[in-house]
This record gives structure tokens, C-alpha cells and sequence, in this order.
């Protein structure tokens, strides 16, 4: 998902390369880079979790020695986070990387 996820936000990249000629900067890829790549990131994380706990809570029974892992819903959600930040990273300094290569043509 975090390949697709960047790969999708390049090839948009490329084509919000112009903008920084108009702008004069570059905090517009790192805003989009927030929006598209971190935030369906992290919610697929947190989507992952509550399906993890809404699975799971039928087929826990304390009664038989087993119980819902809060330590592994928030480890999963820390390194949900923790993914999702790297790949806005990557995502930033590849849109960076495309702008400043960019220039423009005669169409």
C-alpha cells in the first residue's frame, strides 16, 4: 500500500510541479504530501485495529485464557504512525526532487 500510495502521489507531483513557479515554494508538496499519502496511511491503520478488536472480541473469552492484546493494538498503531510520517517524508523530498527538475515548455 505504501508503494502504490507514492507512486500515485509522484505521477501528482509531476503535475503540481508548475505550481511552485506561481507560489515561489515548495510547502505546497509537503501540505498534499500530508493529504495524500500520510492521512490514508493512518487511517487504514486505525481501520486495521478496530477490525483486529471488532474480529476478535467474539472469539476472546477470559473465562478460557484468552483476551484482546491492547500492547499489540498499540504497537500496530504506533508503527502505523511511524510508517505513514516515513513515506509523507519520501513522498515530500520526491515531490521536491520533480519540481526542481521542472521547467517550462513552448506547447
Amino acid at each position: 500500500m505504501v508503494f502504490s500510495t507514492l507512486s500515485e502521489f509522484l505521477r501528482f507531483a509531476r503535475n503540481l510541479a508548475p505550481l511552485t513557479a506561481v507560489t515561489g515554494e515548495y510547502k505546497v508538496f509537503r501540505t498534499t504530501a500530508g493529504w495524500a499519502v500520510a492521512l490514508p496511511l493512518a487511517s487504514a491503520g486505525v481501520a486495521g485495529v478496530a477490525a483486529y478488536v471488532f474480529l476478535a472480541q467474539p472469539v476472546s473469552n477470559i473465562t478460557r485464557g484468552a483476551e484482546l492484546s491492547g500492547e499489540l493494538g498499540l504497537t500496530l498503531l504506533a508503527l502505523t504512525a511511524a510508517l505513514s510520517l516515513t513515506a509523507t517524508l519520501a513522498a515530500h523530498v520526491a515531490a521536491l526532487r520533480e519540481a526542481r527538475t521542472w521547467s517550462p515548455r513552448a506547447d
